[in-house]
């Protein structure tokens, strides 16, 4: 009987320990909280590329989504956007398009950051005439710089 309480109470002492010493191997989490987005706008000369036999064009109905990453004091800006394809000739099935962003203070007269993100868009034969493409692109912005105010100008080449 003396035998069993031992065992017994050595079970539950070691789930005691065990469930009180902190996972060495868990992650620390990131506070993360919901910031208001800059203004923002598609420069209308570079908001389409003409390839000939093809145009690609940035589309206006993009969105913006801006995070604070409390303990790295940068702002995360993720642009969802889409890529319309207004194709004329099905003879090439491959085009690289490079979305630019270029970050600047409220008065335009100092840029902060320019940020450059390469696509290959390779079509299938089955292709329509006119397609639209979904991509997504994030970038990171200290605090202080944010805080100050930004505006943000996109185009592609």
């Amino acid at each position: 009987m003396a035998k069993n309480k031992f065992i017994i109470c050595s079970i539950l002492s070691f789930i005691l320990v065990a469930c009180s010493i902190p996972n060495p191997i868990k992650k620390k989490e990131e506070k993360i909280t919901y910031k208001e987005c800059p203004q923002s706008l598609i420069l209308y000369k570079a908001r389409s590329i003409d390839f000939g036999n093809t145009n690609i064009e940035l589309q206006n109905d993009y969105n913006l989504s801006c995070y604070l990453y409390v303990d790295e004091d940068s702002v995360e800006i993720s642009t969802d956007y889409k890529l319309n394809i207004y194709l004329y000739d099905e003879d090439k099935k491959t085009y690289e398009v490079e979305l630019i962003v270029f970050v600047t203070n409220l008065d335009e007269d100092n840029k902060i950051a320019e940020f450059k993100y390469k696509k290959e868009i390779k079509l299938d034969m089955e292709i329509n005439k006119i397609n639209s493409i979904d991509l997504n692109d994030k970038f990171q912005i200290d605090l202080d710089t944010y805080n100050q105010g930004i505006k943000i100008f996109y185009a592609i080449n």
